[in-house]
């Protein structure tokens, strides 16, 4: 007699205690699992073990995932340059949607934890799933290029450490609210500062209206100028990412030695030219780490192994 599998938390023991699989079917599709490592619900639906309609059903109740209809002619190509199709066809999704709140995947398991945590990373955004029959999922998956090695390239590329994906999107906006903070820390708290400004602001015989005029000059435009100059800067440094040549780059960097310059030279940039990063080392020097955060944000990603070197390879 087959031995039962022990019911746990996982979505191949749920399934069996609401009664939609066997635990024969159950401890073959674990066992084929180990031999594929393929997801344990596409081997289910694959194998015929699992319905369709009552997946759907399942994921509705059970985790509140909503169910959608994909009609191919609809998507938009752009949602298959978010996650690359070798990917997608293992775990047998789709994109379907561009909300503003995030990507909307079409999904035959949407409790995979780790796999959203994936495709979160590799996307660069907030991975809302939703379940649909796996008959248009698998029509929908053919709307995918055939890869290419440059289409590969592409995608690994998308995986930069989780420090440089958030700097791409914030390094602006918070260097930008650092001078607002700093010019008006200037204006309540350094008297030389305040004198000056007065001095400016308050220049003999000048109308109401040439103050105003200078205040907006001297505060408003100079941190209007910045911002443009950090905006084009986090553009020139973290737009466009690609990973360089390994044989550009040399042997593997240690990772021992990249903590340390992190957590002593770190607020010069020290760890990422060490890693290869150089734009990224340039800009966190002229920083000072973004005043510390970036220091700190890199010193977590490093103890984390989340932070390769320049050419995409974990550090020994």
């Amino acid at each position: 007699m087959a031995q039962r599998v022990a019911a746990g938390h996982n979505i191949g023991d749920i399934l069996l205690r609401e009664g939609l699989i066997t635990n024969a079917q159950l401890e073959a599709a674990v066992a084929r699992q180990h031999e594929t490592e393929q997801p344990l619900v596409r081997i289910l639906v694959e194998s015929n073990f699992l319905d369709d309609k009552k997946r759907l059903n399942f994921f509705r109740r059970h985790f509140g995932t909503p169910v959608v209809t994909i009609e191919r002619e609809k998507l938009d190509p752009i949602l298959y340059t978010y996650i690359p199709g070798s990917l997608a066809r293992r775990h047998h999704l789709v994109p379907v949607k561009l909300d503003r709140d995030g990507l909307v995947v079409a999904m035959e398991d949407p409790s995979d934890l780790a796999l959203l945590d994936t495709l979160k990373d590799i996307a660069g955004m907030r991975i809302k799933p939703v379940v649909a029959s796996s008959a248009e999922i698998l029509e929908a998956l053919n709307g995918y290029p055939a890869e290419t090695e440059e289409s590969v390239e592409a995608a690994a590329a998308k995986r930069f450490d989780p420090v440089a994906r958030f700097l791409a999107v914030f390094f602006w906006p918070i260097m930008s609210a650092a001078m607002l903070v700093g010019i008006f820390v200037l204006i309540l708290n350094h008297e030389p500062f305040q004198k000056w400004l007065q001095n400016a602001i308050n220049a003999e015989n000048a109308s109401r209206g040439t103050q105003i005029f200078n205040l907006f000059l001297y505060f408003f435009l100079s941190w209007g100028i910045w911002t443009l100059v950090v905006f084009e800067v986090g553009g020139l440094v973290f737009d466009d990412m690609k990973w360089a040549d390994e044989q550009d780059l040399g042997p593997p960097r240690s990772a021992g030695k990249a903590r340390l310059l992190s957590i002593f030279l770190g607020f010069l940039g020290a760890d990422r030219f060490y890693l290869g990063y150089t734009r990224m080392g340039v800009v966190k020097l002229l920083t000072l780490g973004m005043l510390g955060l970036w220091w700190v944000l890199d010193i977590v990603s490093l103890f984390a192994g989340q932070l390769p070197d320049a050419a995409g390879r974990p550090l020994e």
